[in-house]
């Protein structure tokens, strides 16, 4: 809305309140009241003005977004006359803004993302726990004889697969250098477990999981 229409719903509305507290002025006389008396009791029984006059506006208009904008206008002139301050503000609220877009990004990957996979919250990793040549606990890397016997006497799971993350080398030809690739030695069935399908080609078949098989690959573009 522009001024000259807030100036005019202002006047409107002050010769509004004028005449409603005339008339009850007059009523009042009517009813046996004379001279300031009359006057007083109109303004009992008509109300606070003031009171009126701002309910009235707050129902015309936005009264927060009035108050927001001055309180706008205050904080840009305060920071005009202090830019020593300004800059200090503004660098720590960026900081602060920066940090809390990182830390929820980390989160929303690590935690609130769902696994792109089929199921992912009934998906559990199995560890074997035992104790290393120097005598400190920790994971150690299931073999294939264990793997296969937890595999035949399993009754929680629905399937049981296997998974191991390694590096392979390349060796460089034609003047390029060996580079290393990430890797994973997988039994045949992980891909179906987890309900992912090769863009191209075929997935891995139970007859490729044999150490009579020739070896199999399957390729994935790098991260």
């Amino acid at each position: 809305m522009r001024w000259w229409q807030i100036k005019k719903r202002d006047a409107d509305l002050e010769r509004e309140l004028r005449s409603d507290l005339e008339l009850e002025e007059e009523e009042q006389r009517e009813g046996g009241i004379s001279g300031e008396e009359a006057r007083y009791a109109a303004l009992r029984a008509f109300g606070n003005p003031a009171l009126i006059r701002e309910q009235t506006r707050a129902v015309w208009s936005w009264n927060w977004l009035e108050s927001l904008a001055r309180e706008l206008r205050l904080s840009l002139r305060t920071l005009r006359r202090t830019p020593g301050f300004t800059v200090i503000a503004i660098l720590v609220m960026g900081l602060g803004i920066g940090a809390n877009v990182a830390l929820f990004t980390v989160v929303h990957g690590v935690l609130l993302k769902p696994l792109p996979f089929q199921d992912p919250d009934r998906l559990v990793m199995l560890y074997e726990w035992g104790l290393h040549e120097n005598d400190a606990k920790g994971y150690t890397m299931v073999s294939g004889g264990m793997y296969a016997e937890w595999k035949q006497q399993n009754q929680s799971f629905s399937n049981l697969v296997l998974a191991r993350g390694s590096r392979v080398g390349l060796s460089g030809s034609g003047g390029q250098l060996p580079e290393e690739l990430d890797s994973g030695e997988l039994s045949w069935d992980l891909l179906r477990t987890l309900g992912v399908q090769p863009a191209l080609g075929r997935d891995f078949a139970q007859a490729d999981d044999s150490p009579a098989a020739s070896g199999t690959v399957l390729l994935s573009p790098s991260a």
